[in-house]
């Protein structure tokens, strides 16, 4: 997606040149940089939720990892 396309679209969060767009057929749009992603509702919510567990599991493991570790 171009800047002049996504000034039709709702724009759902932007951060530098990372965004994330909901056409108007309902697609959702995830600008990385130059990637656009493009997923449908569901899609998208299947993706959140996975991204989600994985960012709760790799926490988990950075926490588990500093057990028993001495502070510097």
């Amino acid at each position: 997606m171009n800047d002049a396309h996504e000034s039709g679209d709702a724009a759902l969060s932007r951060r530098a040149k990372w965004a994330v767009y909901q056409c108007t057929n309902g697609c959702v749009h995830v600008r990385l940089q130059n990637v656009t992603l493009t997923f449908s509702q569901r899609e998208y919510a299947q993706l959140v939720e996975m991204l989600g567990d994985a960012y709760v599991r790799l926490e988990v493991r950075a926490a588990a990892a500093t057990i028993g570790r001495e502070p510097h």
